[in-house]
């Protein structure tokens, strides 16, 4: 018959078990990377390759809600609303001058108009 072993004895060898695991990781990981490096130049392997640029992968919020890095971002930027710097020539549309120019913009530049001419502020 076993000797039934306590289980103060088997958390102390768990502890230890997880102490060498994590070594023999820390040593192996060196090699691992520089054959995975390896292999991702060998085969010309790219990030879509791998899957990690199709999905967002969903994070975990202290509340235990999940989300994405894009949904988490998109709540922590304000919109911050900018003054139009410019004004069409029937002054129904504006901008701010930033971002791409909209189309209007693009039009009246390429029919020879200059964008000075459309500052609100001359």
């Amino acid at each position: 018959m076993s000797v039934a072993t306590s289980y103060i004895d088997l958390k102390t060898q768990i502890k230890a078990l997880e102490e060498q695991a994590e070594a023999a990781r820390k040593s192996e990981l060196k090699a691992i990377i520089e054959d995975i490096k390896l292999k991702i130049s060998a085969y010309g392997i790219g990030v879509k390759d791998l899957g990690f640029a199709s999905k967002a992968s969903p994070l975990k919020l202290p509340n235990g809600e999940k989300r994405t890095a894009k949904q988490i971002n998109s709540v922590a930027k304000p919109k911050i609303s900018v003054p139009p710097k410019y004004r069409s020539a029937d002054e129904a549309k504006t901008w701010s001058g930033r971002g791409i120019s909209p189309r209007w913009v693009t039009a009246y530049v390429q029919e020879g108009g200059k964008l000075a001419d459309l500052l609100i502020n001359r």
